[in-house]
């Protein structure tokens, strides 16, 4: 399926889904504020742990969801269309914007559009990475990862750089470190 044996693709899969489990949903939770029903016990404001911890496992759902379809679907288009990473890379940007906003109204969490960008971007940038990992290595997929991931770089400056970097920032930052020290 899609270029992998069978098992290669549940190896994908589980990678995917251990990806989103282990790096996406943590990156999320740690960013996130959350609102949730709290009462008065003595001076102290309690936050109620039942909705706080079944929020905290809507939000780790959504990001497995999302992971998943979005590893799916990764693949079927590298393997069945003839799309050059780049449009791929919006395709699926696209599409899964609209599908992890769907799915925070459906489980009735309040967020922001940063939070979404967020989860999307953190898994868009991996889908590569996963299906290069699952190729055989004697098959010259592997070797066209260098290239594909060239496609990438105007993904993040429109979606996670909001300055412009330059040489001479980085040759800022060198004078800085060298007074330092």
């Amino acid at each position: 399926m899609f270029g992998f044996e069978e098992y290669k693709m549940e190896m994908y899969l589980d990678c995917a889904q251990d990806y989103a489990v282990q790096e996406v949903a943590p990156k999320v939770l740690q960013n996130s504020k959350f609102i949730v029903p709290a009462t008065m016990k003595g001076k102290e404001v309690v936050a109620n742990a039942t909705v706080y911890k079944q929020l905290l496992t809507d939000v780790e759902t959504i990001v497995t969801l999302t992971m998943t379809s979005a590893a799916y679907n990764y693949a079927f288009l590298q393997a069945e269309s003839e799309m050059a990473e780049e449009a791929i890379i919006k395709h699926l940007h696209d599409k899964y914007d609209s599908y992890v906003l769907m799915q925070f109204i459906k489980y009735g969490i309040a967020f922001t559009s940063e939070a979404i960008t967020e989860i999307v971007g953190e898994i868009i940038l991996e889908l590569p990475y996963l299906f290069g990992d699952c190729l055989d290595e004697d098959d010259e997929e592997g070797k066209e990862l260098e290239k594909r991931l060239e496609a990438y770089n105007e993904y993040l400056d429109t979606y996670f750089y909001t300055e412009t970097v330059t040489d001479e920032d980085f040759e800022e930052e060198e004078e800085a470190e060298d007074i330092d020290e």
